[in-house]
């Protein structure tokens, strides 16, 4: 079998380098998403491999989606990018890094290379981050986003545990 054939474009920094996924990559996503870092609440394989899909199926259907964060070494940091499913208000934009990567500006670096390709290509941009998520939070305010409370909220999000930071536009 072949692979479905469709553009996902690479983008490069001085120190990253964010690409399309490939199945080896789902060992270090499994890893982050099985472990206490992660939000997730149903830390199952099963919902794990469901989520790498629904990061990079965005590819398919909005021409944006998640790319692999891979250091020039080619060594795989993490991921970032968009989702847009049913149940978010608007496009988001995301990030997380592996252990052991935190702490380097890989996450500043990555979703701001993530973002400027989406300038041209979105109306609104938010990051829907959980209220403990200080380093994501540092992150969003690093790229200039703005704390957004009277953005709507994803479907099931609390206001005591998501918080929304707007990266321009709105709903």
């Amino acid at each position: 079998m072949t692979a479905a054939e469709f553009h996902i474009p690479r983008l490069e920094t001085s120190r990253l380098v964010l690409r399309a996924p490939a199945r080896e990559d789902f060992a270090a996503y499994e890893a982050f998403m099985l472990s206490d870092r992660s939000h997730l609440t149903d830390r199952t394989p099963r919902k794990v491999w469901h989520l790498f899909a629904v990061e990079f199926f965005g590819w398919c259907l909005d021409g944006l989606g998640h790319w692999v964060i891979e250091r020039r070494d080619g060594r795989p940091v993490g991921v970032a990018g968009f989702s847009h499913p049913s149940y978010y208000p608007e496009p988001e934009m995301g990030w997380a890094l592996y252990d052991g990567f935190e702490g380097r500006g890989y996450a500043t670096e990555a979703a701001r290379a993530a973002r400027d390709w989406a300038r041209d290509r979105l109306a609104s941009l938010v990051s829907y981050i959980a209220s403990t998520g200080v380093r994501s939070i540092a992150v969003a305010e690093r790229l200039g986003a703005v704390r957004d409370d009277e953005a709507v909220l994803p479907e099931g999000a609390s206001p005591k545990t998501c918080l929304v930071y707007r990266h321009w536009g709105s709903a």
